[in-house]
């Protein structure tokens, strides 16, 4: 028989059943009110022929609503699949096919042409939900391990899908309720969307912890979201770089944004040091960095106390989590010394197979002999902090030497005139690769000026060839810097004659 975390919601409701758990700008849910929605959703679903082991899509434009409805997934033994609701149609239909999802539960139809399951989650839903009568919990607890399937595009941008147990989930929640300066039975603002692996994580930390959940509309401004912050009564925060930057360009100089918050969990891409010592500065002192993957989950986390001296760090191994630097040959390398990082956790997922040759392609969130390689390259130090130092498939390798993008970032970073700056690949034919980098200003400044600057302080062969000046840096919905699309857009590289 395999646990099922909605035994624990169950627990909990019947333990305090007035006590806030969910609220957004449409209501609240205490737990028993939660417990109640999600039973009826669940009974709805029986009536879809959704039966234990069965997986199901959930697209929604509401945080609150896509929580209800995978806890609804859990009472009747099916898997959810929580995706982006502005994930397109085509995308749908190949999540459909290849992880066999039954249909897609969603409030608003996909864009695209494309057709796949679905059914609405409208006004007829609602209306439908109301007339159900419960005389009990229409669970099927058993015989299904796994509650979520999470999907990551990392660098190669194919499908990575992965199973969470039930198990898997439960402990990665115990580890987040015990990770250092976590707030008990705090009030939590999850802005970053329920599709994000570290939300849910958090999420259902802090509700199997007693505390209460607010989710503000997605996609919203950061001026609503102070507002929301200041409404709402949250003494806890978790979101991505992209949010907190949006954040900082509000604070005032002379005091923070959130003096009442303790814990502000930023999450999902890294985050250059001086703009961590920043945020505690601008927004409160309880700032934190996390860094992880879907099939890892929280792996380190940099702790308030260690930000001034260690920014530069994503932190430390969380307690029973084992981090190594490896080489090409999956052997330690001495502290200090660049390699892949490999990682192995209670909390580990399981990968999925996705029934075509794209798995053996994939590079990302890799688990080989137990341990779990997320892709990325870092260096741990005497002291064990982890800095993360690119991806595995970013490395430039120019005439035979290899280039790590982050050391050229950090170089261009340190121009006055330069708010940031991303370094890729280019083909070139002679070299394999040459160096470009593009960058956003924050004031005028010559292309040539920046490559002088970086004569000056980089060898010859981490150089930049070009610098592309753009406006802004492609990201995706949880703040990723999104390199590939960059690399797509540059030239091609003429031939020396």
């Amino acid at each position: 028989m395999s646990h099922n975390i909605a035994d624990a919601f169950i627990a909990i409701a019947q333990r305090f059943p007035d006590r806030p758990a969910i609220e957004s700008p449409g209501g609240s849910l205490s737990f028993s009110q939660l417990l109640d929605r999600a039973s009826r959703v669940g009974e709805l679903l029986r009536r879809a022929h959704v039966k234990t082991g069965d997986r199901i899509g959930i697209a929604q434009t509401n945080n609150a609503e896509a929580f209800v409805l995978m806890l609804a997934a859990w009472l009747r033994g099916a898997t959810a699949l929580v995706v982006d609701f502005r994930t397109r149609a085509a995308e749908r239909k190949k999540l459909s096919h290849r992880l066999g999802i039954k249909f897609f539960l969603e409030d608003r139809a996909a864009p695209g042409a494309d057709s796949y399951n679905s059914v609405k989650n409208d006004d007829a839903w609602a209306e439908e939900e109301a007339r159900v009568e419960l005389t009990s919990i229409p669970a099927s607890l058993m015989g299904n391990p796994i509650a979520v399937i999470g999907v990551s595009s990392g660098t190669s941008g194919l499908p990575q899908p992965v199973a969470l147990s039930h198990s898997c989930l439960y402990m990665r929640a115990a580890m987040t309720m015990n990770m250092p300066d976590w707030q008990r039975g705090c009030r939590l603002m999850a802005s970053a969307p329920l599709s994000f692996t570290a939300t849910r994580m958090h999420v259902t930390a802090c509700l199997l912890d007693g505390g209460s959940v607010y989710f503000p509309p997605l996609l919203t401004s950061s001026e609503v979201l102070v507002e929301a912050m200041d409404t709402s009564g949250a003494t806890a925060m978790l979101t991505v770089p992209t949010t907190v930057r949006g954040l900082m360009s509000l604070a005032e100089s002379n005091r923070c944004l959130f003096p009442s918050v303790k814990y502000l969990m930023c999450c999902g891409a890294p985050m250059a040091g001086n703009e961590k010592v920043a945020a505690q500065e601008k927004l409160t002192t309880g700032f934190l960095e996390c860094y992880g993957s879907t099939m890892a989950g929280t792996i380190t986390l940099l702790e308030r106390k260690d930000i001034a001296a260690h920014g530069g760090s994503v932190g430390r191994p969380l307690p029973h989590i084992r981090v190594q630097i490896v080489d090409d040959q999956h052997r330690p390398v001495p502290a200090g010394e660049i390699g892949t990082i490999r990682v192995r956790t209670p909390g580990v997922a399981e990968p999925l197979s996705l029934g075509t040759g794209e798995d053996e392609r994939r590079r990302d969130d890799m688990l080989i002999n137990g341990w779990i390689y997320p892709g990325d390259l870092g260096v741990l130090d005497d002291d064990g902090f982890l800095r993360i130092v690119g991806r595995s498939a970013d490395i430039i390798i120019r005439g035979g030497v290899n280039v790590y993008p982050s050391e050229v970032e950090g170089v261009i970073e340190q121009h006055e005139a330069v708010a940031e700056a991303a370094v890729v690949g280019w083909p070139d034919q002679m070299l394999g690769e040459e160096v470009a980098a593009f960058v956003v200003l924050r004031s005028e400044v010559e292309p040539r000026a920046i490559l002088a600057h970086c004569r000056s302080r980089l060898e010859p062969d981490k150089q930049p060839r070009e610098i592309f000046i753009i406006d802004a840096m492609p990201r995706n919905a949880n703040g990723k810097l999104m390199k590939r699309e960059r690399v797509d857009r540059l030239p091609a590289r003429q031939p020396v004659a």
